[in-house]
């Protein structure tokens, strides 16, 4: 069979159109409440629950199947999977609705055997897993790791800091804003500490699992401070590059850190800069995109072995080799003067100034760059009223007195939650979609001038 990977935090018509897209016959899953929406569209459905539970929806679950099974359970070996590939995944979707392609298990399980020589680990260790399985990493990780023998602890966002902190995993495979939460756990439970005898680092063996070994990071870069307070105490942290379609780009290791950057190029493959654009290019003979799914039907991609391929992102080598990923190509905003302005840069120190969550910077009028301003209201105290105004202004001008005068911020607005899937602001695998928050927060914002009048 080749599995499809259903994102289950997707909104509902988008999981059931990919289940249709890639003309899935089964569809399995946790949720009975989902249930109707597959068998609507004509799917037949197996919920992963308890006996029974499927009763009231007419549908098998694994508990009656689990009940009915007679005799030992035989021994089971993996069919070799030929030319054909396991898995259908979508990429995110950050300029458009995300397309689907089929990748083959061999890149991926190449991937993981350099991955466990590099990073020391193999079946002994157990690794922690919140993300959607659904995400290509995830699965790579998950797959390769039921052949070496791992343990897995099948989390998600809402409990993972709690399943870390009592299951002690050995590795953990993370996000930036995930990070980000457990250092913010770390710095309360030290505040709150009435004897004032918590080390900090005991707090973060609490905060990961005292049997951690190392963190992996990646999808976006991760503040510098919140890696510069993990590594200090005792979180070994490693940041991972890489695209969907391509596979790993650049490794941060043991042997080779450097805060601020990715590492240094995979050692299975090489990278380059675009002389003019300074875009990442990459040779490598394990790209993960196997090929395209065109109504139902895999087309598969035959790769030139010699060819560079482009990534769409921008970077810069330094002079020992490891490598910077600045932003996407699409990160820089082309004003009408003809200037082009790279706004990640930009939007990264307005966000540490004013104590964003996150920063989108966006042109309010032609030529005229607004920075959308969200605050975390479960980590954050700021208002829309003046003395919240007054804080981003202030902030806001202290930013602009380092930038030319077409990169400085007119204009904020302040919104009092974060992007995310339900409203279309954020991918599934946790990316920005900036077309859409132009599109719902831009557009209706109420905007305050930095310099009033």
């Amino acid at each position: 069979a080749v599995s499809v990977a259903l994102y289950p935090n997707a909104p509902p018509e988008r999981v059931v159109g990919t289940a249709r897209e890639s003309r899935c016959q089964l569809v399995f899953t946790d949720r009975p409440a989902g249930v109707a929406a597959f068998t609507d569209a004509g799917l037949d459905v197996f919920l992963l629950t308890e006996a029974g539970d499927g009763s009231a929806a007419g549908v098998p679950t694994v508990g009656d199947l689990l009940a009915e099974a007679v005799g030992p359970t035989p021994d089971l070996a993996a069919a070799p999977r030929g030319a054909e590939p396991f898995t259908i995944v979508s990429t995110s979707g950050t300029l458009s609705e995300p397309k689907l392609f089929a990748v083959h298990s061999a890149p991926l399980l190449f991937t993981m055997d350099r991955f466990a020589e590099i990073y020391g680990f193999d079946g002994r260790d157990r690794l922690l897993l919140y993300l959607p399985l659904s995400h290509l990493p995830q699965r790579m990780m998950l797959y390769w790791g039921l052949g070496a023998g791992l343990d897995f602890i099948l989390s998600e966002p809402a409990r993972f800091a709690a399943d870390s902190a009592t299951l002690a995993p050995t590795l953990h495979v993370a996000v930036p804003r995930s990070l980000a939460h457990l250092n913010w756990r770390v710095g309360e439970a030290l505040k709150r500490d009435p004897s004032g005898t918590l080390m900090p680092e005991a707090a973060y063996r609490v905060a990961f699992g005292n049997a951690i070994k190392v963190v992996f990071v990646g999808s976006a870069p991760t503040e510098p401070a919140v890696l510069d307070a993990l590594e200090a105490n005792g979180v070994p942290v490693r940041e991972v590059y890489g695209t969907t379609e391509l596979g790993m780009i650049g490794l941060s290791t043991p042997d080779a850190t450097r805060r601020g950057t990715v590492g240094k190029p995979i050692p299975w493959g090489d990278v380059r800069l675009d002389p003019e654009t300074n875009e990442i290019l990459v040779h490598t003979p394990t790209p993960f995109l196997y090929g395209r799914l065109v109504d139902g039907e895999t087309e598969i991609v035959r790769y030139d072995k010699q060819a560079w391929h482009p990534t769409g992102d921008v970077g810069q080598f330094d002079e020992d080799g490891f490598l910077s990923v600045l932003g996407r190509l699409r990160d820089f905003l082309a004003l009408p003067s003809g200037e082009k302005v790279f706004v990640r840069p930009i939007e990264e120190a307005a966000a540490q100034a004013t104590g964003a969550t996150v920063c989108v910077v966006t042109q309010y009028e032609p030529g005229r760059l607004g920075a959308l301003l969200f605050f975390d209201p479960a980590t954050t105290e700021i208002g829309t009223d003046e003395t919240g105004r007054k804080h981003c202004r202030t902030r806001l001008d202290e930013v602009n007195a380092g930038l030319h005068p077409w990169e400085r911020v007119r204009a904020f607005a302040v919104v009092d939650r974060l992007p995310s899937v339900e409203e279309g602001t954020v991918t599934e695998t946790t990316k920005l979609r900036r077309h859409k928050i132009d599109e719902i927060h831009g557009r209706s914002a109420i905007w305050y001038r930095v310099h009033p009048g």
